[in-house]
């Protein structure tokens, strides 16, 4: 097919429909579109640039794209390309700048004469990437070449430099994508012992865990407010480092979908709470997320999701060399590892330089070594509600919360260190920073063991207000207090009142930016979390503060718990409806329950014991054969349900339960019918379970006071929360301060644009 054009009176006739032209879409060369789009750049002169030859195959910027096409001729300063947009042969003028010939798609700028200072070297090449003392140059027919600057003329290596400050300037201010490390190829680790998930049974030998390092002892309350590279930027994690500089490294992502093919790269921000500042960033590969970080080793840990295969995704995980407040990370070893398309959060954890852990699917944890590139082990957890595992934070033991237990595994090896009994599921867990004690939490209650005594049997606490039935998190802030996990807010209960003292919260915007694991946490008696003062402002801030906080103290030291109760003996107690298998029996029960506890037994009352029984949706267990390795059974079973509910009118006051399961160990062969067989109603637990005679009214279940986390650190709201008001007028007083304090935050975020060296004050 012949074509004919014309450019002033020169005409040109151009075969072209033989061609075959490069498609290549490469980081480089699209970052030009954002410069060709108005951001400033260096440029090469125009009469060093190579000048564009007839029949050239090129790359253009037209109607919105680099499309590749051919160089029909020039007309001043202009050239005439024919280029293919929707199936159709198009021709225009193009100004130099919105062409690129095939040397130039990988570059950094215009193709140029590179020269020797006596002449004796001379090479037509564009500039691909500057190395230290080295500069890497791409010919005209593609080939690459490495060039020491000693060895280029003077205005080579002025050039050399002004580019290089441009491009500085440029990713500095998120224009352009910061080159990142080369990668290793990814592999495919060989399955070992864990290639089968196994369910931790035994008892083990209880023994004190270790304490953290001394390096993140370093923290005092503090933070920083910073700019981000790039306004889209998105958080991933916050780590705390410590060390003299109180650092914190803080990862982002870039959402890289409206970028127009160009892949900015993640980055890394080390924050000093100490300077009250950023002090350096890293850069790493495009899409990852960095999830992990461990300063004794130097080991860093980031995942790249990949491309949804059907049920599962293409991931990837790249272990990395870096050390506290460097500027970059070395890549080590990359592994194809699949992080669960089920899971609403990523985990994984440095366990030192050799074994990352992750968390694989629901309930289901996996190790590598990275030496051997192997799967070390693989745990299932027996968690209904796939409660979150606890790595102490001296990376040495991984604590896993189970339907009936706590086990505790030693996280280099996956060997069981020890296993604590529990009455119920659990729903979180947590070891105090001496490693002495380990509280678990239940729908009802918080069990604390002494690790370092000799009596096995866990201290039980009464706790209804703060009882999950679900996931939970849960942090020791000293020996007398832990920081539970709330709906909308952090709830502080003191071990010694068994009760909730106070409560911590966010706006809903902040509290979504810290819902995350990753994103918050307790750290040497203070919380660690971050703040935004604009959704899409591209600013953050990242702190600690210490608590319990201001006021805490002061106002709960004189509580009279004998005021709080809602029910004690005296109290009238009516039984309501019962959805129950034999409600005869079981009133029966409850009668005897009332008069025991000193309860009035009554036809009406604003306390009612309402009780059901029921059956969960199936789930499905695997077993594996302990004597053939390998070798798998799935079972199928609807466990029955057992609840008991003390209300005051819709407030829950106490609540109790139990459900059927799937045996930890079977024999024999009939494993389904083993496991069906076990499925019973479970109506002998209203005759067994235990009625406490007093119980705290739960409107205090959100404590004596609240205080606030945000840009200016923790601030007290109120030191008589809703709940507490005794007449209308001072509920009115109440609201009136509440609302007053929210509009002060509000006036005070708005000015926060400058919120760098202001942010998180002591508050102390």
């Amino acid at each position: 097919m012949l074509r004919s054009w014309t450019v002033g009176t020169v005409h040109y006739n151009l075969r072209i429909d033989a061609m075959v032209w490069n498609n290549r879409t490469v980081v480089a060369w699209t970052a030009w579109a954002c410069l060709a789009c108005g951001f400033a750049m260096v440029g090469t002169p125009a009469q060093a640039q190579v000048k564009l030859e007839e029949g050239e195959q090129v790359k253009v910027y037209a109607t919105g794209d680099w499309r590749d096409g051919v160089v029909l001729g020039q007309q001043g300063s202009k050239y005439g390309v024919q280029y293919e947009f929707a199936g159709t042969a198009q021709q225009g003028m193009f100004d130099r700048k919105a062409i690129r010939i095939m040397c130039e798609t990988e570059a950094l700028d215009f193709a140029r004469t590179w020269a020797s200072e006596s002449g004796t070297f001379k090479v037509d090449a564009a500039l691909k990437a500057i190395q230290g003392d080295k500069v890497v140059l791409i010919k005209i027919d593609m080939e690459e070449i490495t060039v020491p600057l000693a060895s280029l003329s003077k205005k080579d290596v002025a050039y050399v430099g002004k580019l290089k400050k441009f491009r500085e300037a440029a990713i500095a201010q998120g224009q352009l994508p910061a080159e990142t490390p080369p990668l290793p190829e990814v592999e495919s680790f060989a399955g070992g012992f864990g290639d089968t998930a196994m369910v931790m049974f035994g008892e083990g030998k209880v023994a004190p865990l270790g304490t953290p390092p001394s390096y993140l002892s370093t923290f005092t309350q503090s933070g920083t407010g910073f700019k981000l590279t790039r306004e889209r930027q998105e958080l991933v994690a916050i780590i705390p480092v410590g060390g003299p500089e109180q650092l914190v490294l803080a990862s982002v992502r870039e959402d890289n979908f409206f970028n127009n093919g160009v892949m900015f790269p993640s980055q890394l921000y080390w924050a000093s709470l100490k300077q009250k500042k950023i002090i350096g960033t890293v850069f790493v590969t495009s899409e990852d997320y960095v999830l992990d970080y461990d300063p004794r080793s130097k080991t860093m840990i980031s995942y790249n999701k990949g491309e949804r295969q059907g049920f599962n995704d293409g991931g990837v995980m790249t272990a990395w060399r870096l050390s506290p407040g460097d500027s970059k990370a070395e890549p080590l070893v990359r592994w194809n590892a699949s992080l669960g398309w089920r899971l609403w959060s990523y985990y994984a954890k440095v366990i030192n330089d050799r074994v990352i852990l992750a968390k694989t699917d629901r309930e289901t944890y996996t190790a590598w070594d990275l030496v051997e590139k192997k799967v070390l082990y693989t745990i299932k957890a027996r968690s209904f509600f796939d409660a979150q595992v606890v790595l102490t934070k001296d990376r040495q033991h991984l604590i896993i919360p189970e339907d009936g237990f706590v086990t505790v595994i030693k996280a280099d090896t996956g060997e069981l260190a020890f296993q604590l009994k529990v009455p119920s599921s659990v729903s979180g867990v947590n070891v105090n920073d001496a490693g002495t004690k380990i509280a678990a939490l239940t729908r009802d209650r918080l069990y604390v063991w002494e690790l370092d005594g000799t009596d096995p049997r866990p201290i039980s606490y009464e706790a209804p207000l703060i009882g999950n039935p679900f996931s939970a998190r849960l942090d020791w802030l000293d020996d007398d207090h832990i920081l539970v996990e709330g709906f909308l807010s952090q709830i502080l209960f003191r071990l010694s009142l068994e009760l909730p003292i106070w409560s911590y919260e966010m706006d809903v915007w902040q509290k979504s930016l810290n819902d995350d694991p990753l994103r918050s946490m307790v750290l040497n008696g203070h919380f660690f979390y971050t703040a935004q003062p604009d959704i899409f402002g591209g600013t953050l801030a990242v702190g600690a503060v210490k608590l319990p906080g201001p006021s805490v103290q002061e106002v709960t030291s004189k509580i009279e718990k004998e005021a709080l109760f809602a029910v004690k003996p005296g109290t009238s107690v009516a039984i309501g409806n019962l959805k129950v298998s034999d409600p005869t029996q079981v009133r029966q029960w409850l009668e005897q329950k009332i008069q025991s506890n000193g309860w009035v037994l009554a036809d009406q009352a604003e306390i009612v014991i309402h009780c059901e029984m029921g059956q969960h949706p199936p789930r499905t267990e695997t077993y594996t054969s302990m004597m053939g390795r390998g070798t798998n059974t799935s079972v199928t079973y609807s466990p029955y349900y057992s609840n008991i509910e003390i209300r005051q009118d819709k407030r829950v006051l106490w609540q109790s339960g139990t459900s059927t399961g799937a045996p930890m160990v079977v024999n024999g062969d009939d494993i389904q019918g083993q496991v069906t067989r076990m499925q019973v109603p479970q109506l002998q637990f209203y005759e067994t379970v235990e009625l406490p005679a007093r119980i705290i009214d739960s409107k205090y279940g959100n404590g004596f006071g609240r205080s606030v986390f945000g840009l200016r650190g923790i601030e007290v709201a109120s030191t008589a929360p809703v709940g507490r008001a005794d007449s209308p007028e001072e509920a009115q007083r109440l609201a009136n301060e509440e609302a007053n304090k929210a509009q002060e935050q509000r006036k005070n975020a708005g000015q926060s644009q400058g919120f760098n060296s202001g942010a998180f004050g002591s508050g102390e």
